[in-house]
């Protein structure tokens, strides 16, 4: 399956093929920024992402970043997946599912659970693999690659 690119903005120094990042909140300076619509304003916040290209534009005189300084390049990313706990019942490879928390009743479980920045209560998600699998109180849970259709 392929995960889901976006082309956004990064720092210069950061815009490295392979590394990835994660926008944890999305800060007032950069709701100010007339870059907002084409930087942050594409990503979602809690969620990683790998750059897995570096666009090279030769504009003479570069924008530059209001919080870092930085000057900023366009880059593409993608969307990596997000692990949570499947109850084992619910679980199939490729198929899509509406996420529910309020499934998951073992504390063992609910530890892997992501903030609802990360993900919420009714996103559809599209189960990618199996990581691994858990057990607790007498119920079954697959830790599972998941990616958000939101």
């Amino acid at each position: 399956m392929e995960a889901k690119r976006v082309m956004t903005l990064i720092g210069k120094e950061q815009a490295v093929v392979g590394k990835t990042f994660r926008l944890y909140s999305v800060p007032n300076e950069c709701r100010q920024c007339r870059l907002f619509n084409i930087c942050v304003a594409r990503l979602k916040p809690g969620r990683v992402y790998r750059i897995i290209e570096v666009k090279h534009v030769g504009l003479p005189q570069p924008n530059k970043c209001l919080l870092t300084g930085e000057d900023m390049v366009p880059i593409i990313a993608e969307e990596l997946p997000i692990i949570v706990p499947i109850p084992s019942k619910l679980f199939i490879e490729g198929v899509v599912i509406t996420y529910t928390r309020s499934l998951i009743t073992c504390n063992d479980a609910k530890k892997y659970l992501p903030g609802d920045n990360v993900l919420r209560d009714g996103t559809k998600i599209k189960i990618v693999r199996e990581t691994s699998r858990i057990k607790c109180n007498n119920e079954g849970y697959v830790l599972a690659e998941v990616i958000p259709l939101d």
